[in-house]
């Protein structure tokens, strides 16, 4: 029998934060996810990292081949002293802007 904890946590896919933000998108094509949790060296999670935090990473001039996972979940903190409600008001979220078209 498995607990739901376990049952969850079978469910996460993983990639190390040495692994570029290319690697990170055939991992997501590959799995069929829209997010990966980032491991750090020691093997602990030290984020996370979607399909929109690496676009805006690449479209501020990040090169896939060269930017690493761990680089872009590193700087997805929010800003310090900043709640959530303020920093979506300031534009300081995870999501691509929607155009109607």
């Amino acid at each position: 029998m498995i607990t739901t904890g376990k049952a969850a946590e079978a469910d996460v896919a993983y990639i190390d934060a040495g692994k570029t933000l290319r690697q990170a998108g055939h991992l997501m094509r590959e799995l069929g996810v829209g997010a990966l949790e980032v491991r750090g060296e020691n093997g602990r999670i030290q984020g996370t990292i979607s399909r929109d935090m690496m676009v805006q990473r690449i479209a501020a001039g990040g090169d896939p081949k060269t930017v690493t996972v761990g680089e872009v979940a590193a700087g997805s903190a929010r800003r310090p002293g900043r709640s959530r409600g303020a920093a979506a008001r300031h534009g300081d979220h995870d999501r691509a802007p929607v155009s109607a078209g």
